[in-house]
């Protein structure tokens, strides 16, 4: 395994233990949360607050569920 793989390893595993969604920025589901429980209630808004889901884009569905569920509380 080179330098770059066992990298990505540890920070998937770290991405897993600290509950991350967007592995790419870092930023757990917490955050997001937080950030929509403070008034951002667009996809947009929320990403420009987290960071989130403004890397690989992956998590964005994913990004969308959570604001979508946080609004319906």
């Amino acid at each position: 395994m080179n330098k770059r793989d066992a990298y990505i390893e540890i920070k998937q595993e770290q991405a897993i233990k600290d509950g991350v969604l967007c592995v790419c920025k870092q930023v757990t589901e917490r955050k997001i949360r937080k950030v929509v429980r403070e008034g951002r209630k667009r996809f947009i808004s929320v990403k420009q607050a987290t960071e989130a889901g403004s890397g690989c884009g992956l998590c964005q569905p994913i990004m969308q569920d959570i604001i979508d569920d946080e609004l319906k509380k």
